[in-house]
């Protein structure tokens, strides 16, 4: 039986049309004087359209780094790593940079947003990066607020707006690019119970209405587990949960 066999991974070619993300044989290691430490050995992986995956593990297992390889924010020691059937360690910073401004969208514990800029602004800005005119960005991030139910808060600054107000403007500012496939770093460590719970509803909607992927790293089993999927990290080594 095959290595992808026992872990029950699915994978496929990756340039098939239906992967968003995948890697192969997906390394990372980080030297430390003279000597190399592992932190992910030979991970195979594959994300789908529509798929929502949670990825736990202990702390420093490695899910953050696999986080960053996935969406091309990190080189890896081995491996490939291709989105929309595009090799990223192929790219320059500027071609990986334009690829994940199309294609991804990132959320993360603390929610990064910029202080002296409103919601509105906040959630504009991928939108003006990629070259969109102020005129159509904003009226997009408008709906994308009122699609997290915050369309009365959109001329609030960050420190106006409660935790998890500011969490879903960090959504919303993920998801306006449209992107095939949203990657989440603790997206509910820094929430209390009600608002974590109201935050992956709000991932489920979404995920549901506008068919994007999500990847989601968390330490809450109990929010994890509300995931179709479920993956665990272990001795840099990636494998299917049992439901």
């Amino acid at each position: 039986m095959s290595k992808n066999q026992d872990t029950g991974l699915r994978m496929q070619d990756p340039v098939s049309n239906k992967a968003i993300i995948s890697c192969r044989g997906l390394g990372k290691h980080f030297v430390l004087g003279k000597q190399e430490v592992p932190v992910l050995k030979q991970v195979d992986l594959e994300i789908q359209r529509g798929e929502r995956i949670a990825i736990v593990g202990a702390s420093g297992s490695g899910k953050s780094t696999l986080l960053h390889l996935l969406g091309g924010l990190d080189k890896a020691s081995s491996g490939s790593v291709h989105i929309l059937g595009q090799d990223v360690q192929a790219m320059n910073e500027t071609q990986r940079g334009e690829l994940r401004n199309k294609s991804l969208g990132f959320i993360y514990q603390f929610h990064h947003l910029l202080p002296e800029f409103t919601a509105l602004e906040n959630v504009s800005m991928p939108l003006l990066i990629r070259g969109m005119k102020r005129g159509e960005a904003q009226p997009r991030a408008a709906a994308m607020l009122e699609q997290v139910g915050l369309s009365h808060r959109l001329h609030h600054q960050p420190a106006e707006l409660s935790g998890g107000e500011r969490q879903r403007v960090a959504v919303a500012r993920a998801l306006v690019t449209e992107p095939a496939c949203v990657l989440a770093d603790e997206p509910t460590g820094n929430l209390d119970r009600n608002s974590a719970q109201a935050l992956f509803d709000l991932m489920e909607q979404l995920n549901e209405k506008l068919h994007t992927s999500f990847i989601v790293v968390t330490h809450d089993l109990e929010l994890a587990a509300r995931m179709p999927r479920r993956l665990r990290l272990t001795d840099g080594q990636l494998s299917d949960e049992a439901r």
